[in-house]
């Protein structure tokens, strides 16, 4: 009578787990349906550890890898949600920016070697805070009306002051301060413009480095004028003090922990891996 009792409460408590386990995968699939959705769009890779921690999703996209998910809470910092898409470059591109609404906070520490950019246009710089080492690429990325395109999308998507897009040479980073995760064209759309900024700077960047191979390839006519030697990830000049390296493939001038931050060399269509000592 006694194992009868037992086998009963054996197999109540086995399908009262099942029960929960199986409401606990429906909630969950429901909550998290964008980024499943996300996923099978790109034919990515969708992560989900547990019910409480956020999914993640993966993919790979013209020689980039993306990833999308909510940015972890920091302790000690307002646990505001933020969406964030990531895409890692396969090559680094020697180019810095930052953009965002002249309402938010700027950073501590801003990124190295850039300045503040101006695009002329009256309305934009009320809006929008800028900051580039290169202007020229900034401006010929900002001005185009895709880019426009993309950057009001995100700031639609974005409460005030809550929208962030940053460049290091490593990958782009676009952040909305809001969990987007809830609707699917939310996050779609966010993924979407993220990736038309991604396309749009690649090929500005590619533009203009093809532009500065045939100048880099050019030697000055007199040492003297030429001046320092420019390091092309910080567009900060190389002073003679400084520890360098040169490019073993195309010979161009670097700061040691610039080449060791982007892991090869800067010049577009070098593809260099190897450094030398200057």
């Amino acid at each position: 009578m006694d194992l009868l009792v037992v086998g009963i409460i054996v197999l109540i408590l086995y399908a009262a787990v099942r029960l929960i386990s199986a409401i606990g995968s429906g909630l969950s699939g429901a909550r998290y349906r964008a980024y499943r959705a996300l996923a099978s769009r790109y034919r990515g890779r969708y992560e989900h550890r547990g019910l409480v921690d956020p999914p993640t999703v993966s993919f790979g996209h013209h020689g980039s890898s993306v990833r999308v998910g909510l940015a972890p809470v920091v302790a000690g910092q307002p646990s505001v949600p933020r969406t964030r898409v990531v895409a890692r470059f396969g090559t680094g591109l020697p180019f810095r920016l930052e953009l965002f609404p002249v309402q938010r906070p700027s950073p501590k520490q801003t990124p190295r070697g850039t300045r503040l950019v101006r695009l002329g246009d009256p309305v934009f710089d009320r809006q929008y805070v800028v900051r580039a080492n290169d202007p020229e690429i900034a401006r010929e990325l900002i001005d185009t009306q895709a880019a426009r395109s993309a950057i009001e999308g995100l700031r639609k998507l974005a409460p005030p002051a809550g929208m962030l897009v940053s460049v290091s040479p490593e990958r782009l980073l676009v952040q909305i301060d809001r969990n987007l995760g809830q609707s699917v064209a939310s996050l779609d759309a966010a993924v979407r413009e993220a990736l038309a900024l991604h396309d749009l700077l690649r090929l500005s960047v590619a533009a203009r480095m093809a532009e500065g191979i045939s100048i880099v390839d050019e030697p000055a006519s007199d040492p003297l004028e030429a001046g320092p030697a420019t390091c092309k990830v910080c567009n900060e000049a190389i002073g003679p003090d400084e520890d360098r390296v040169l490019c073993a493939s195309c010979r161009t001038p670097h700061h040691r922990d610039c080449w060791s931050f982007v892991g090869a060399c800067s010049i577009y269509g070098c593809q260099g891996k190897r450094c030398v000592p200057s």
